[in-house]
C-alpha cells in the first residue's frame, strides 16, 4: 500500500467516524494531549479513554484492512498528517 493511498483510505475512513471518536483522535494524535487531559475535556476516566481510543484504531484498521501491525503503526503514524478537513 502506497502512503498517498493510505492518506486517502484514512481520510475516507476517519470522515465516516462519530464526531466524539473523531475528536478523541485528533485530541490524542493531532494534539498530543494525553489520555488524562482528553479524560477531563470529555469528562469520562483515563481508562476510558484509552480503551476507546484503542477500539477506534483498531476499528479503523479492521475497515481498511490493515492486518500486521507494520500497516497498524503507519496508519497511526498517517492520521497526524491528514489535512485539517478530514478532522471536521
Amino acid at each position: 500500500m502506497t502512503v498517498a493511498l493510505t492518506i486517502k483510505q484514512a481520510s475516507e475512513a476517519l470522515s465516516r467516524l462519530d464526531p466524539v471518536r473523531r475528536a478523541m483522535l485528533d485530541l490524542s494524535l493531532r494534539r498530543g494531549m494525553r489520555e488524562e487531559e482528553i479524560a477531563a475535556v470529555l469528562n469520562i476516566t483515563t481508562p476510558e479513554v484509552e480503551g476507546r481510543l484503542e477500539e477506534v484504531l483498531d476499528g479503523l484498521a479492521r475497515e481498511l484492512s490493515l492486518d500486521s501491525r507494520e500497516q497498524r503503526d503507519e496508519l497511526r503514524a498517517t492520521l497526524p498528517d491528514l489535512p485539517p478537513d478530514a478532522w471536521q
